[in-house]
C-alpha cells in the first residue's frame, strides 16, 4: 500500500505532462504560422468539426420553427381581414374605373347621335323608375325648368326609347315602347311596309299591329320610326323583327320585333326638342307611317 511519501513524491507528473504539452502545442503553432505542413490536417480537422455546427444550431432552428408554428389565431385572423379588406377596395376601384369608362363610352355615343340632328337637344339621366311594375316608365332629372314638353321624343344612342308623358319643374316622366300603353308609327326598311309598333310589357318585345298576311315582311328586317303624327322623327332606329308568323283563321301576321335601345340598362337619354323634322339620322333613310295608339288619346 502506497505511503503519503510516494504519493507526494509523484505529484509533480501532472505538471511535467502540462508543460510538455504546452510546448508541442508552441511547436504546432510555430510550424503552422511559418509552414503549410499542417494544411492537409486543418482540412480533415474542418470536415470533422463542421457537422458541430449543425448541433450547435439546433436551439436557434427550434426556437425560430416554434414561433412560426405557433403564431395566435387572433393574430392570423387578423390578417386574414386586412388582406380581404385591401382586396375589396382594389375590386371597388376597378369596378368603379369599368363603370366610369362604360359611362363616358355612353356620353359619347349619344353626343354622336346628337350630331346627326339639325335640332336643340339635350342629355338627360336616370333618376328612379315608379314602384309599379305594370308599366315601363323612368324618371328623368331634367323638368319644366328645361323647357321639356309633354310629347317629347325620348331617344339614346341605338333606338327610340319612348316619349315624355309627365312634366314637373325639374323631374319627368317617359313612357318606354314597350309599355302596353305605348305605340308608335313605324315602317319597314327594306320594304315600306307600315305599320303601328305596339309595347306588350316586355322590355325584350314590341309587336307590329293589323299586318295583313300578304305584305312583305321577314326576320331581320330593320323597323324604323316614319314620322307620321310629327311626334317622333322619320327614320329613326326603333328595332329588328325577330318572328313572323301566320295566325290561323286570321288575315293578320303576328309579327314582333326585339327594340334597338337598352330599355332595362340606359342610364342617359338624349330629350329632342321641335325641329328635328328638318332633317333625318343620315343613315336612315325617309320613310312614311301612321299615328300611334298614346297620340291619338291625347
Amino acid at each position: 500500500m502506497p505511503t503519503d511519501r510516494h504519493i507526494f513524491r509523484e505529484g509533480p507528473a501532472p505538471l511535467r505532462g502540462a508543460v510538455l504539452f504546452g510546448f508541442l502545442a508552441v511547436c504546432l503553432l510555430g510550424v503552422n504560422y511559418f509552414t503549410d505542413w499542417l494544411d492537409p490536417v486543418r482540412s480533415k480537422a474542418l470536415d470533422l468539426v463542421a457537422p458541430l455546427y449543425h448541433v450547435t444550431n439546433i436551439p436557434a432552428r427550434l426556437r425560430e420553427w416554434s414561433d412560426n408554428s405557433f403564431t395566435s389565431r387572433d393574430d392570423i385572423l387578423l390578417e386574414n381581414q386586412t388582406l380581404r379588406d385591401q382586396n375589396l377596395i382594389l375590386q371597388a376601384r376597378v369596378s368603379t374605373m369599368t363603370t366610369v369608362v362604360a359611362e363616358n363610352t355612353r356620353l359619347r355615343q349619344l353626343l354622336n347621335v346628337a350630331e346627326l340632328l339639325e335640332a336643340r337637344v339635350l342629355i338627360a339621366e336616370l333618376i328612379g323608375t315608379p314602384p309599379d311594375s305594370e308599366t315601363h316608365r323612368l324618371i328623368l332629372d331634367k323638368g319644366q325648368d328645361q323647357e321639356l314638353y309633354v310629347g317629347q321624343p325620348v331617344l339614346d344612342a341605338q333606338g327610340l326609347v319612348g316619349q315624355v308623358v309627365s312634366v314637373g319643374d325639374e323631374y319627368s316622366e317617359v313612357l318606354l315602347i314597350s309599355d302596353r300603353d305605348h305605340a308608335v308609327p313605324v315602317q319597314n326598311l327594306r320594304s315600306g311596309v307600315r305599320s303601328i309598333a305596339e309595347g306588350t310589357g316586355d322590355f325584350n318585345r314590341i309587336r307590329l299591329r293589323d299586318i295583313p298576311v300578304t305584305m312583305d315582311i321577314v326576320v331581320g328586317d330593320n323597323i324604323v320610326t316614319s314620322g307620321l303624327g310629327e311626334r317622333f322623327p322619320k327614320g329613326y332606329p326603333v328595332g329588328k323583327v325577330t318572328s313572323v308568323r301566320v295566325l290561323e283563321g286570321s288575315p293578320f301576321l303576328e309579327v314582333e320585333i326585339r327594340p334597338d335601345s337598352n330599355l332595362q340598362t340606359t342610364g342617359h337619354m338624349l330629350l329632342l326638342f321641335s325641329g328635328w323634322e328638318s332633317r333625318v339620322l343620315s343613315q336612315w333613310p325617309a320613310v312614311e307611317g301612321t299615328s300611334s295608339r298614346i297620340d291619338a288619346r291625347q
